[in-house]
């Protein structure tokens, strides 16, 4: 699992539309990348991720925007990032080893622990 710029920039433009009423409210693109001194064009990719698992809507025309879906308070932290990043190692091993590498196996339950914590942890928490 990968933690990028645009899984940091996804979590914090959630966290921006749970504080300043993003459940009841749409909040337009340009609002949210001016909020987070982010580019539109580089935030509309994340949202549109964010938009196709259901964490929020978007609307277009004059009056739309972004708003949380109902239900938002129970992804998680690691479906988040999953979103953003895919399925991806964090702690991926260089060499070609066998499976009972003692390196491998201690990076394998710190990936292991990492991901229980960020599956642990969920949007309502950031409320």
């Amino acid at each position: 699992m990968k933690y990028s710029k645009a899984t940091d920039y996804a979590l914090h433009v959630l966290l921006y539309m749970i504080n300043n009423d993003g459940d009841s409210k749409k909040i337009p693109v340009q609002s949210l990348a001016s909020a987070l001194n982010i580019s539109t064009t580089y935030l509309s990719k994340i949202l549109t991720r964010l938009a196709k698992v259901g964490i929020i809507s978007a609307n277009s025309g004059a009056k739309g925007g972004y708003q949380l879906k109902r239900g938002w308070q129970n992804y998680s932290f690691y479906e988040v990032i999953t979103t953003i990043e895919g399925n991806q190692k964090l702690l991926e091993d260089s060499f070609k080893h066998d499976k009972q590498c003692p390196i491998k196996l201690v990076m394998d339950e710190a990936e292991q622990a990492l991901i229980n914590t960020l599956r642990q942890k969920t949007l309502k928490d950031l409320s």
